[in-house]
């Protein structure tokens, strides 16, 4: 795959948001990252949804997609906790061991988890092979990371600009998600 100058820096803007999680002087092994595409929305109640995934995911995980698209969540039962339902509207938020995600709209990463990711996103033969959401896709698929899924996503992208990641494409890929109420309404 040949990659773009844009697809390049898209990886490395990660990479180096990972590193500077990883390299805090007061990290702890219970500490955890958000990463946020920059052209995102998320629902209002948000806060309420994110406390009952950290109370239900198992211990050792190490990447939640709070927003992807592309992959079909289903495909593996939901884990067995108590569902976290909205006061502000009829929909259950559950999580899903992840499938085959792609983009990167929003997703938390354990300590651990950012310090296995970096590790291989910096591996000479795996760096920049692919575009990084491909990437993440492939470590998630191979076992070598511990992925869960927010279903449906609390976090999308807004798609309302041109890409930089594929430019005269309009606003990305056809891959399309709508929240229930999200903050910019989308």
């Amino acid at each position: 795959m040949i990659l773009t100058a844009s697809k390049i820096s898209c990886w490395y803007s990660h990479i180096s948001a990972v590193r500077q999680f990883i390299d805090r002087g007061n990290a702890t092994s219970e500490d955890v990252a958000i990463f946020l595409e920059d052209d995102i929305d998320m629902e209002k109640d948000i806060e309420i949804r994110m406390r009952h995934v950290w109370t239900s995911l198992p211990p050792g995980w190490d990447i939640v997609l709070l927003g992807h698209c592309w992959s079909n969540e289903s495909f593996y039962s939901e884990l067995p906790s108590p569902r976290a339902v909205s006061p502000l509207y009829d929909l259950t938020t559950r999580i899903h061991p992840s499938y085959s995600p792609r983009c990167t709209h929003a997703y938390a990463l354990s300590f651990s988890g950012a310090r296995r990711l970096l590790q291989h996103l910096r591996y000479p033969p795996f760096a920049y092979s692919r575009a990084l959401d491909q990437a993440l896709s492939w470590l998630i698929e191979s076992g070598r990371l511990r992925a869960f899924s927010v279903v449906p996503s609390v976090v999308i992208q807004r798609k309302v600009l041109s890409s930089d990641i594929f430019p005269g494409s309009g606003v990305g890929s056809a891959w399309r998600e709508h929240l229930v109420d999200g903050v910019f309404g989308t």
